[in-house]
């Protein structure tokens, strides 16, 4: 080991690591995957730290050979997740092809002068492109007033980092309320009181961390309620299995028809991350009606 990183170097910290597993595939960042090759340049005295709030066992073994680990002692901490502040809610888009009209009750019942900034509540809205962002900007600016308009900005990873850091110092001070961002807005979001999370459809990762990862920045100052929406497709959602009906006058009760759904829409659900899916269909037949995200 060169002796320069033995002096220079105490600790060597990846952040934010279920990324190796989520963008690290050979089309976004496969150098993720490469991390390992630190190891010829530290060796083993000196520790490598990987943190992350979402490791499911499939992420957690991809960092453990992707970082070299199991050649010295490990030591792994778990704080756990549980933030009993947020409120969960999953339904389906209302109209797929203008999602915002699902988020309008966000905003205040009535848009007048009278209002101010401190009247908006901070919204984080995630969106799967950044062609998504930009329009949902312009849409929500049509819908605010002139002198809130610019209360409204889009993130997303084309931003210079200098861009990115105005951007998080504008919505931490209040002149933003309401970002719509691509999931670049993960990285160093720690903005305490962002009052609303909404995911608007399937993640392109099609997994239940990335949707756990864009609702944890919500009421992050633990004091705060904050509201986290999941909104899907309506194929995302397992039909209504048919229902026994028994009329007064019938000694035998019937069943109503079973809710019918496309080969198409099975298959699309049946793509989803099995976590996801289940989530997203907490209380249907055959699942739990509670569910852990991590």
């Amino acid at each position: 080991m060169p002796t320069f990183l033995q002096t220079a170097v105490t600790a060597v910290v990846v952040d934010e690591a279920h990324c190796i597993d989520e963008w690290g595939d050979d089309d976004f960042r496969p150098l993720y995957r490469k991390l390992n090759t630190l190891r010829n340049y530290t060796g083993y005295e000196i520790p490598i730290v990987a943190c992350t709030a979402t490791a499911r066992t499939s992420t957690f073994d991809l960092i453990w050979s992707t970082l070299g680990y199991g050649n010295q002692p490990f030591w792994g901490l778990d704080v756990g997740a549980d933030r009993p502040n947020l409120f969960y809610i999953t339904r389906p888009l209302s109209d797929p092809k203008n999602p915002l009209l699902d988020i309008l009750n966000l905003l205040p019942s009535i848009l007048d002068g009278s209002l101010t900034l401190e009247d908006i509540p901070k919204c984080l809205l995630y969106f799967n492109s950044e062609a998504a962002c930009r329009e949902a900007v312009q849409f929500l600016r049509k819908v605010l007033l002139p002198h809130l308009q610019s209360c409204v900005h889009a993130f997303s990873s084309d931003i210079s980092e200098k861009g990115k850091k105005a951007a998080w110092a504008k919505f931490q001070s209040g002149e933003y309320r309401i970002i719509c961002a691509t999931d670049a807005a993960g990285m160093g979001c720690n903005i305490p009181d962002i009052k609303h999370v909404v995911s608007f459809g399937v993640p392109k990762s099609k997994s239940l961390s990335t949707v756990a990862q864009r609702w944890g920045r919500g009421g992050r100052d633990r004091k705060m309620q904050a509201t986290c929406l999941l909104l899907v497709p309506k194929w995302a959602f397992r039909p209504a299995p048919a229902a026994t009906l028994t009329h007064q006058h019938l000694e035998h009760g019937r069943k109503t028809k079973k809710s019918e759904e496309s080969k198409q829409d099975m298959l699309k659900r049946a793509n989803l991350d099995e976590r996801l899916e289940n989530f997203i269909n907490i209380g249907s037949p055959g699942l739990p009606s509670t569910y852990y995200l991590l």
